[in-house]
This record gives structure tokens, C-alpha cells and sequence, in this order.
């Protein structure tokens, strides 16, 4: 994984959730976090191929493709947090401390896209000032 800094100041170093890189391997988020609640492959045309969705309880969503992790969802206060400690909870203000403005902001979603590939990169959906749901990863 690079290092190069995305715009807004979100290096691609810091698409991280629950201690889950952009691009960890199936067998890593196992080590990590166990056998998943739910298994799913599907069909994704953008991928043009299978997507394996591990699910943690209600809250945690890993979507794989040729065994890499490449979408992580939180939906859920359940303590998974971002590299820079946002979770599903925290103040628009702090979100704005830890990664800057953002890029684009598309009704209640706050976009950071990574200036080497803006197919990837955060948007912290935002309820009420507080974040109420987390992407990490592919944004498609």
C-alpha cells in the first residue's frame, strides 16, 4: 500500500476501519475478527466478477474480491473506529479535524476521495452533526 497523500489531507494510509486495511486479505480479517455471522457471493458487474460479503452482526460489512478487501462498511456505534478514531457517533467537527474539508459532499454524505485512485476513499454519512454510518474503501 502506498503512501501518497490524498487531497483533503487523507493519505491512502488512513483507509483503515477496525484495524482492516484497504486491500487486507480474507484470511487476515479472519485472524482478526473470527469466522464472519454471514458469507455471500454475488455477481458485481463492477468488479466483473464475484464479491465475497463477510458480515459481523448487523453493524460490520467486509466485501472482498479475489480474496482483498476493497469496501468496509460500519452502519452501527459498535466501536469499530477509522485509523484517525472516527466512529459511528462522532461530531461532523471531528471529522473535519481528523481529515479536513471534504472533496465532495452529496446530500448527507461527506466524501474523501484519494487523489491517486478517487475510486476509493471515505464518506462518513452524517445525521444530526454526528456520523450515523462509515464507508471505507471502493466508493462506486
Amino acid at each position: 500500500m502506498s503512501a501518497a497523500v490524498c487531497s483533503a489531507a487523507v493519505p491512502s494510509s488512513t483507509l483503515v476501519a477496525g484495524g482492516i486495511e484497504y486491500g487486507a486479505s480474507e484470511d487476515y480479517v479472519r485472524q482478526v475478527y473470527g469466522a464472519p455471522t454471514e458469507v455471500e457471493t454475488k455477481h458485481h458487474t463492477v468488479w466483473n466478477g464475484e464479491v465475497t460479503e463477510y458480515e459481523y452482526g448487523d453493524s460490520f460489512e467486509l466485501k472482498f474480491v479475489d480474496g482483498y478487501a476493497r469496501h468496509v462498511e460500519i452502519s452501527r456505534h459498535n466501536g469499530i473506529k477509522t485509523a484517525a478514531n472516527i466512529e459511528v457517533g462522532s461530531t461532523l467537527d471531528a471529522v473535519k479535524a481528523a481529515y479536513g474539508e471534504p472533496d465532495k459532499i452529496r446530500g448527507d454524505k461527506y466524501i474523501y476521495y484519494c487523489d491517486e485512485d478517487q475510486s476509493i476513499g471515505l464518506v462518513f454519512e452524517i445525521e444530526n452533526s454526528r456520523v450515523d454510518e462509515i464507508e471505507m474503501g471502493y466508493l462506486g
